[in-house]
């Protein structure tokens, strides 16, 4: 298909994962998790727990002398909170222009909401679905599920809110909202892809 990205944020427990992967595979085109962007950022300079640390609001003051880039040390940045933050911009840039691609949260519908060949999906579930997915998916029982629910919510809340300033539920960010509850995995992958080939056709 003709270049196109699609961003998809998602809740905890909904499936964004399993449904981004399928919309990857069914169109042939490259898929990106939240796992694969780290190995990238940290491949070039930001160390894993330097980004765990920004993204959990944690300002960062940095040694480096004001330069050029160089190596993608990104030496300029002497605050190595505004340096992590330049270098996932960076990779999320640089991924969505080079393939057609599916793109697993990272800020990516943010980064990427002044470009024209993007979609940006957000998906969603009730509460009970998604604390039944996670305690299955985890083994765990009701209580650790919802802990680990809670938990994850605050942490994706808190590195959207450090990564771009805004918050994570504005509607305003993205493109379509799915309850992934309502059509299952290949349902909602199906009408992702549905929507995605329409949109390529208009531009043709």
């Amino acid at each position: 298909m003709d270049h196109l990205v699609i961003t998809i944020g998602c809740e905890y427990g909904a499936k964004g994962n399993a449904i981004g992967r399928k919309v990857a595979n069914d169109l042939g085109i490259k898929f990106y998790d939240r796992e694969l962007v780290d190995e990238v950022i940290n491949e070039v300079g930001v160390p894993k727990d330097i980004m765990e640390k920004v993204e959990s609001g944690v300002t960062i003051a940095g040694k480096g002398a004001e330069g050029q880039e160089k190596r993608g040390s990104f030496s300029k940045y002497a605050n190595l909170t505004e340096r992590a933050v330049h270098v996932q911009h960076k990779i999320v840039n640089k991924l969505a222009a080079k393939d057609s691609c599916v793109i697993i949260g990272r800020s990516a519908d943010y980064i990427l909401k002044d470009e024209d060949n993007v979609l940006r999906v957000f998906i969603y579930a009730p509460d009970d679905i998604r604390l039944a997915n996670v305690m299955k998916g985890h083994n765990l029982n009701e209580e650790d599920a919802a802990l680990l629910i809670r938990e994850k919510d605050k942490r994706y809340h808190q590195r959207h809110l450090a990564l771009t300033g805004s918050n994570r539920g504005d509607r305003h960010n993205r493109d379509l909202l799915i309850d992934s509850s309502l059509l299952g995995i290949e349902g909602t992958a199906k009408m992702i892809e549905d929507i995605s080939k329409t949109i390529m056709g208009k531009e043709k």
